[in-house]
Parts: C-alpha cells; structure tokens; sequence
C-alpha cells in the first residue's frame, strides 16, 4: 500500500494542534481544561496530592502523557491553590517544582466561581477515553488572559505568545466593545517591566492580536554606594546569556553581583574597584539600561470551534467569551424556570390528591387500588400518582407546604432576567 508520508505527517500535525493551542472560547488548553475539571472532580474543597490529580487527568481524559507540568503551570498562574514546593522563575536561577508525590493542589476559589458556576449549562462531548468533559469552561473573560504568566504554545507551524491583563482593564475594555463605555481604554499586558510601547502598538494587539511591544527591564540605582538592583528584563532572556554581555567587567573584577532573590528579583551589582568607582559605576549603569531594553513579540494564535488555528485579536477573544457567557446564562435561565414549573406541577398535584389520598389511606388500600382511586377522584393521571407516591414519605405527602406563590415569584424574576439578559450578565461581571 502506497502512503503518503509528507501529507500524512501534514495531516497528524494539523491534528494534533488544537492540543497545542488554547481555545478561542474559554481561552484554555485542553490539558488545562482537564486538570481544572480534575480537580473540580476531586480536589474542590481540599487539597489532595498532585499525584492524584495527574493519575485522574489522565485516566479520565488526557491519556497523552503526564499532566504534572501543566499542574505547577496553573499553580504559577493562580488557577489551582498549592502547598508544597512548586518552584519558581525569579532571579538567577529557576527552581524546578518538587516532585508531584510531595506537593499538594486544590481549585481556587477564583476559579471555581469564574469557571465552574454554570458548569452543567454548557455542551459536553466524548473524550478519547469515552469519558464526558465539557467542550469550554463557562468562563466570563479567557483565562490565558487572566494569568500571572504569558502563554506560550508551538504547533505544527505556528507558535502562540499570549499578554495577560488585569481583570479589572480587561472588564474596562469589555464595556468599550459593548458600548458600555465611550472612552476607549488601551489596556496594557500584566509585566514586571516598564512598557514603552507606544499606544498605537498596544491598540494594535488588542485589534489585530499581534504585535510587537517595546519593554524595558527595571533597576534602581543607588549612585552614593555605587550599587544597582536589577529588578527585571525582558522575557524570553536567560540570566545567563544576559549576564555574558557584561563578562569584561565581570572577569576583570570591575563589577560583582550576588542574587538576593525571594519572593521577587532582586540582583545586586556593586563595583567592586575603589579607584575610579564613579566613573566605573556610570559606564556600567549606562550599559546595562541598554541590555534591559528589548521587545515582546505577542502573536495569540488559538483554536476555533472547528479546531483551526487561527489568529484572534484580543478584543474578539473577549467579544467571543461575553457572548458564549450570555448563551449559558440563557441556557441556565431556562433551565431554572423549567424547574420551577416542574416543582409548581408537582405541587398543584399534591394539592389536588391529597383529600382522596387520606381517604384511601384510610380504608387500607394497597398501593395499585389507593392509585386507582386517586385517579378516578381527580383530574392527576396514575403516572404522576405513582411518582408522588414514590418520590415523598405518606407523611409528606399529606403534610408538605404547597404553597407555590414563593416559586411563581422566583420564576418570575428568572423570566425578567431573561428578558434584560444583557443587563443580567453585566451585573454578574459588576460583581
């Protein structure tokens, strides 16, 4: 049999990107969409070890490999609560997380508040394993968005770099879009350097979603003891390629650095030469505002409902979530009014049954004659008897609070939302 090698290789890595790539909906990986539901699953109100949340990840819905690095990844962003080590990025060096046997992860309550609430009022589809999971999180802004890291992602040619934002700017920039709002704010990407981008760049990534962001790292000089904090650079550098372009100085003795790093980045340069410190110092602080200077390339490169890549402008992310948010609150709207009319029925029908009920319990009826009697005395058919009957205690039944004009009220105001829907969703975003 002939195979066509080039096209089937073409085919397996235009498959395999939407593994790659977050969602355009909720703006989450389909691990990350995994591990999140996992730990919905199991580790919602206390921790468990990050072991087990891997070992159901996969066994449940990811059976690709373990899922322990995109577990520290979403503890590093503030979507999963850790206890133990899960190391960190700051300073010189970065910390590897320990091993997932020793750390321990829960959902945030953030998490679950944005994500989960409306859990049950989105579609579900088969996972490789036969298992259901949903197709998005009910989320009200992308959540690669709303980290503390950017998101990054290689595919089969294409690579993502994703700027998260503030959630407060990304709700200003919400209002903007749905005419809430008449100023229009240009929001800028979640850094611990200085953007020097100009305006029009970062209204270019909100618009087109990509761009390239001027940046500069922070230092703080101390100029009366000859002393510079290196508090941060551009992403994308390591300590120690950054650290090369200052080896003359460094091997000469003209400069020193010690790394005083905890729970942010903090490294100490300090000339080290009495003679000429002035002069050394000024040369040195001059060359290194110049190193920290350097630029961002942001392309957000997701996968549609259709599992294409594409690029999608910051704005249509936040426009596609908002009214994937407003179709689940309808959905769940209409969920809960339909069960409101099913509680109010059920109500009305034990209104109706209970006086020939009480009669036939009185005269010993079995279960089918007491059915057959009640039907016969009312207009509630045998079917809806035989439910009350099995669904209530005798006792309740002829005891339960009917009174239904606190569910009509509760319906009513479902339907009123449902009505100002626009208005509904907005007050939820207020909150």
């Amino acid at each position: 049999m002939d195979y066509n090698l080039p096209k089937l290789y073409k085919d397996y890595g235009e498959y395999s990107n939407y593994r790659n790539f977050p969602n355009s909906i909720d703006g989450l990986k389909p691990v990350e969409r995994r591990v999140l539901l996992s730990a919905f699953k199991i580790a919602k109100n206390k921790f468990v070890k990050s072991r087990q949340v891997d070992a159901y990840t996969i066994g449940h819905y990811h059976p690709h490999g373990e899922c322990y690095g995109t577990i520290v990844q979403l503890v590093r962003q503030g979507f999963l609560e850790g206890q133990g080590n899960f190391g960190t990025n700051i300073g010189v060096e970065p910390i590897g997380a320990a091993a997932p046997r020793y750390t321990e992860c829960k959902l945030d309550q953030r998490t679950l508040d944005l994500a989960f609430k409306y859990i049950n009022c989105v579609p579900w589809v088969t996972t490789e394993l036969d298992d259901k999971e949903p197709f998005h999180l009910p989320t009200m802004f992308p959540i690669c968005l709303m980290g503390k890291e950017y998101t990054q992602g290689i595919g089969f040619g294409f690579k993502t770099f994703i700027p998260c934002y503030r959630v407060n700017d990304l709700y200003q920039r919400l209002l903007w879009l749905l005419g809430k709002r008449k100023r229009k704010p240009t929001i800028i990407p979640i850094t611990d350097c200085q953007i020097t981008a100009s305006k029009e760049d970062l209204e270019k990534l909100l618009t087109t979603g990509k761009a390239k962001i001027a940046i500069e790292g922070i230092i703080i000089e101390n100029i009366r003891k000859n002393v510079a904090v290196l508090k941060s650079w551009p992403p994308g550098k390591r300590f120690e390629s950054f650290l090369n372009k200052f080896s003359k100085e460094l091997d000469t003795g003209l400069i020193g650095f010690s790394d005083l790093s905890v729970e942010e980045t903090e490294i100490v340069f300090q000339v080290l030469r009495e003679r000429n410190r002035d002069k050394i110092f000024r040369a040195f602080v001059k060359k290194l505002k110049k190193a920290v200077k350097g630029f961002i390339s942001f392309e957000t490169i997701l996968v549609d409902e259709n599992q294409n890549v594409t690029l999608k402008p910051i704005d249509d992310m936040l426009m596609d979530t908002y009214n994937m948010f407003q179709a689940v609150n309808e959905e769940m709207l209409n969920q809960e009014i339909a069960n409101l009319d099913d509680v109010i029925s059920e109500y009305n029908a034990l209104e109706l049954i209970r006086e020939p009920l009480s009669y036939a319990i009185s005269k010993n009826y079995d279960i089918p004659q007491t059915i057959e009697e009640v039907e016969k005395a009312t207009v509630v058919s045998a079917e809806i008897i035989r439910m009350l009957i099995g669904k209530y205690r005798i006792s309740k039944l002829l005891t339960l609070d009917t009174d239904t004009t606190e569910l009509e009220n509760k319906k009513n105001e479902f339907i009123e939302n449902l009505k100002n829907l626009s208005d509904f969703v907005l007050e939820q975003y207020n909150g």
